[in-house]
């Protein structure tokens, strides 16, 4: 059976401190990288700078962010689906700690190098952006 497929665009977001911020969606157990899906017309910075302010209050300039490259996974939230990310590196220039997780989202953890593994993480997350992460 064919899966099908969603494009998204998400963030690899850091602190100054170089910790990752991830978030988990309502009704999910996998903690995830802020973003979602390209509405037809933007483009993927558009797309990530839409989902970051709606999931988490924050305003992102384009400047701000850094294609890191795409990867495909399987979903996690979607049965039979495959989820085609691209992926940026958003490093924040202050220390925000406290997030507030709006939209879709449950929460909002930021984890370090020596924590993330209590977390059960999302396909794109631990196979593409984690790894990328480490080698800060």
């Amino acid at each position: 059976m064919k899966k099908n497929k969603i494009e998204i665009c998400t963030a690899m977001v850091l602190s100054p401190a170089e910790q990752l911020l991830l978030v988990r969606k309502k009704g999910s157990e996998y903690y995830q990288l802020p973003g979602g899906k390209v509405e037809e017309g933007e483009t993927f910075v558009d797309t990530v700078r839409r989902e970051i302010e709606e999931e988490l209050g924050l305003m992102v300039v384009a400047e701000e962010l850094l294609f890191l490259g795409t990867h495909e996974a399987e979903a996690v939230n979607e049965a039979d689906t495959r989820v085609v990310g691209h992926v940026f590196k958003l490093l924040l220039s202050e220390e925000t700690k406290e997030l507030s997780p709006q939209a879709e989202l449950e929460e909002a953890v930021w984890v370090d190098q020596h924590n993330y593994k209590q977390y059960k993480l999302a396909h794109l997350a631990e196979e593409f952006v984690v790894p990328r992460w480490l080698q800060l």
